[in-house]
């Protein structure tokens, strides 16, 4: 039950359309949809349940964590999994009660699973890092994995894939080669006779400006959500935000010039106004160093938020409009053109859409609408 005002809506017509796009610039081949993060903060199970009564569903949803992927599987249980999280001992009850496929970023991990004594063969996706620089088999160490492939057994090699770091920048040369290595580690696998499975490798932004490396499938994060790169690019490409964050004016009063708002004084007002609070805070995902930087919406017109941001509450300054307690405010938009929308936090923020939706946190109830 919902008694607090303050909410995420979700709109999955959006999240539908998105989808769309992302089909139309991938020409027809699969999609492993990335739902890591309860779908970026999205909330997962809902956006699963969206996707797959879409035309051409995805053939896969992708996660982060074992955790992320047997909360979805309850609810799932005909649809296919991956986890990017890598192979490790502990892993090995969940990997024989649930079906899912699991990374391989380590040949160790291939002698690991044959250790492990699972009584089928495990499904696994191999990571090669051709450049991120993160996880996964290194490129130049390729010849190490294909002799551990060569005797190993109780695996199923459902997929190939790697990371790009740099697909959503304007400079495409570290791209083009992290593609160019990844094409070789391709050719040497096969070369050794070991099946590479459903190749894949681009994430948002390779969908959109790197058709080459779209293999046979690619793999959407943020673009599902609406954002690529930055509000000028996600409007080119029709991308639309998935959630907007709503509440309502808890309490108006008339304060007189000269008093001060929230902790610290730090702001002082400079005439007599009308001071409104809303339920919201650092704790809902409200970044504190947002203070006195970004404006709400009410009845369409902007007002900026005052004070220090609270725990559990932010303040606006409507200057000599008054609005009755109870009132509809809009903190963040999916309007694009709204100016206040998540690219507007990005920017005092200097961050990224992902950090904006996944810090909306758990005590802000999802509302789902088309």
């Amino acid at each position: 039950m919902q008694i607090r005002p303050t909410k995420a809506v979700i709109n999955l017509r959006h999240l539908a359309d998105n989808y769309r796009i992302i089909c139309s610039m991938n020409k027809g081949k699969d999609i492993i949809a990335v739902v890591k993060a309860d779908a970026y903060g999205h909330g997962a199970k809902r956006v699963v349940e969206k996707l797959i009564t879409l035309d051409s569903p995805p053939v896969c949803f992708a996660v982060a964590t074992v955790e992320e992927v047997i909360d979805l599987i309850k609810y799932f249980p005909d649809q296919k999994f991956m986890v990017f999280e890598p192979f490790s001992p502990e892993l090995v009850p969940a990997l024989k009660k649930y079906n899912f496929a699991i990374s391989i970023t380590s040949p160790i991990q291939l002698q690991q699973i044959k250790e492990a004594g699972f009584e089928k063969n495990i499904d696994i996706h191999l990571k090669l890092d051709t450049g991120m620089g993160r996880v996964g088999i290194k490129y130049y160490n390729i010849s190490v994995l294909i002799n551990e492939l060569r005797v190993s057994t109780g695996i199923n090699v459902k997929g190939v894939y790697t990371h790009f770091a740099t697909s959503d920048e304007d400079d495409d040369s570290f791209t083009s080669l992290q593609n160019e290595r990844f094409v070789n580690l391709l050719d040497q696998l096969r070369e050794a006779g070991i099946s590479t499975g459903i190749v894949h490798a681009a994430n948002s932004g390779a969908i959109f400006d790197h058709p080459a490396t779209h293999y046979d499938a690619v793999r959407p994060g943020i673009a599902l959500y609406g954002y690529y790169k930055n509000r000028e690019t996600s409007l080119k490409y029709g991308l639309k935000p998935v959630m907007s964050l709503q509440s309502k004016l808890s309490t108006v009063e008339r304060f007189i010039a000269g008093e001060s708002i929230s902790y610290g004084r730090r702001f002082i007002l400079a005439k007599d106004s009308w001071v409104a609070s809303i339920p919201l805070g650092y704790a809902d995902g409200v970044n504190r160093a947002l203070r006195g930087k970004f404006e709400c919406g009410i009845e369409g017109k902007l007002y900026p938020q005052v004070g220090t941001i609270t725990m559990d509450r932010i303040l606006l300054n409507l200057g000599d409009d008054y609005y009755s307690p109870g009132s509809e405010v809009t903190i963040l938009s999916t309007d694009n053109s709204s100016g206040i929308d998540a690219w507007n936090w990005c920017q005092i923020l200097d961050t990224i859409p992902y950090e904006i939706t996944c810090n909306i946190s758990k005590r802000v109830h999802r509302v789902y609408g088309e």
